[in-house]
């Protein structure tokens, strides 16, 4: 079984380091400007793939490891802060639903379907708020994308539901999907120039039909396939802010 962090667990580190940082007694200027980061943590896919000619429907699950970078743009106003972000990321899922059925000819016909994703990126806008200087409190959300490549493989096409027999079949399809994201979390300055995180985004890719027909001698078969995939990811980062350090300037 794999474990899954928590982002409670995320949140005691973070919180041990604010700790440390006070006790320094160091700086704390706001989090405007550039910035640019790395991220590492664990992520979920789902798929769930809809036989629109059958009328049935397949579910299945898997989980990551996820790694990436990030970087972005920070306003601040008072204790209010707005920016824009993009990320890219690794993660390799391949959530597969099986279905086997036995026909009257007692032929077993087994029946895979994989959604695989190998990366993704965001385009998010964030807007947040800072709490005693140092702790940000932001949501985010905006466009995901992501390559998901859909496989269905037949052994026995027709042997489960016909007295027909037309082989195996195998088709794959790359598809570039493009859909949104949502999620939140929260940062903390560590320094002039170091920033920790944690944070969760839900990523929705949308639908995807495919068609597959298989020609034989004996008979022809058709049918039509919905796949619609989402994802999570929980995940711990590190940035680091360019340029010179900014001064807190509170609202009057």
């Amino acid at each position: 079984m794999t474990r899954r962090p928590s982002l409670v667990f995320l949140t005691f580190v973070l919180s041990l380091l604010a700790t440390n940082a006070c006790a320094g007694g160091m700086a704390r200027p706001n989090f405007a400007g550039a910035y640019i980061g790395a991220a590492v943590g664990f992520g979920g896919q789902r798929v769930q793939i809809d036989n629109e000619t059958m009328g049935t429907e397949f579910r299945d699950r898997e989980s990551s490891v996820a790694l990436g970078g990030y970087a972005g743009y920070n306003w601040f106003y008072g204790q209010f802060t707005y920016g824009i972000e993009a990320d890219f990321n690794y993660l390799n899922t391949s959530p597969t639903a099986f279905d086997i059925a036995t026909g009257p000819t007692a032929l077993t016909e087994t029946t895979s379907l994989e959604s695989r994703m190998d990366w993704f990126g965001t385009l998010r806008a964030r807007a947040g708020v800072v709490i005693q200087q140092d702790w940000l409190l932001y949501a985010t959300g905006g466009v995901a994308y992501a390559q998901v490549d859909h496989t269905l493989s037949d052994d026995c096409v027709g042997c489960g539901n016909s007295v027909f027999n037309l082989g195996p079949f195998t088709q794959s399809d790359k598809d570039r999907k493009v859909g949104w994201t949502a999620g939140g979390g929260m940062e903390f300055l560590h320094d002039s120039h170091w920033r920790l995180r944690a944070e969760a985004l839900y990523v929705d890719l949308g639908s995807k039909t495919h068609g597959y027909i298989v020609v034989a001698p004996a008979a022809t078969a058709t049918s039509i396939a919905k796949w619609d995939d989402q994802f999570w990811v929980v995940r711990l980062g590190l940035a680091y802010a360019l340029g010179a350090p900014q001064a807190v300037v509170s609202p009057k």
